[in-house]
C-alpha cells in the first residue's frame, strides 16, 4: 500500500511540474487598429511637399506574471527612403473620455499581475521628396494650402491602405514594435514583435 501511495504521489508532482512549466507566466503584446485618423505634415519651408506622415495603433500590453512588471517607453523601428533602420520616438496616448490624451513615453509605466495597460500610438514615418511619392499626397496638399496649415488629418489607416497600398508597404514593412522591460532598478528582458497593420 504505501508502495502504491508513493508511486501515485510521484505521477501527480510529475504532473503538476509538467504543467507549471507548459504555462509559465509571459508578456503578451497585441496589436489592433483604430479609427483615430493618419496625420500628415508638410516642410515649413515648402508646403508643396509632405515630410512625414503618422499612422495611428492601438497596443494593450498584458502581464501575464504573479508580480508587476514595469517598462519605461516603447521603441518603433522601421527603415524609411531616408535612413537606415532608426528607432523612431512615437508618440503616445491614453483615452479619456473618448478623447486622446498625450502621455510621455520616456517615464516609467507599471502593469499590475494579471493585468493590462493599452495606449495609442502614432508613428512618424518620413516621405522622400520624389514625384511619385509626393504626387500620391497632391490632393491633400491643396487642401493644407487652402486652409493655410501644415498639418491635415486624412482618414484611417484602412483608408490609406486602400488608395495607397504600395506606398503603405513601402512605408510599413518589416516595422516593429520593442519593450525592454525593467528587472528591478536593472534592464531586463526586451520583446520584440512585428508591427500588425
Amino acid at each position: 500500500m504505501n508502495k502504491i501511495f508513493k508511486i501515485v504521489l510521484c505521477l501527480i508532482l510529475t504532473s503538476s511540474i509538467t504543467n507549471c512549466k507548459s504555462t509559465t507566466p509571459t508578456i503578451t503584446i497585441n496589436q489592433t487598429h483604430t479609427d483615430y485618423d493618419i496625420i500628415i505634415k508638410s516642410a515649413k519651408d515648402n508646403k508643396n511637399d509632405i515630410i512625414n506622415i503618422r499612422f495611428p495603433r492601438n497596443i494593450t500590453i498584458f502581464n501575464n506574471f504573479h508580480f508587476n512588471k514595469s517598462f519605461i517607453k516603447i521603441d518603433y523601428y522601421y527603415k524609411d527612403s531616408l535612413s537606415d533602420w532608426a528607432n523612431r520616438n512615437i508618440e503616445l496616448y491614453k483615452i479619456y473620455g473618448g478623447r486622446l490624451e498625450r502621455i510621455s513615453n520616456n517615464k516609467k509605466k507599471t502593469i499590475s499581475s494579471k493585468d493590462s495597460l493599452s495606449f495609442v500610438f502614432y508613428t512618424r514615418h518620413f516621405l522622400d521628396s520624389t514625384k511619385a511619392t509626393q504626387q500620391q499626397f497632391k490632393p491633400y496638399i491643396e487642401k493644407m494650402l487652402e486652409e493655410n496649415s501644415d498639418t491635415l488629418h486624412i482618414g484611417s489607416v484602412s483608408e490609406f491602405k486602400t488608395k495607397h497600398a504600395a506606398l503603405f508597404e513601402k512605408l510599413t514593412k518589416n516595422d516593429s514594435i520593442s519593450i525592454q522591460f525593467l528587472d528591478g532598478r536593472e534592464l531586463g528582458e526586451r520583446i520584440t514583435v512585428p508591427v500588425e497593420w
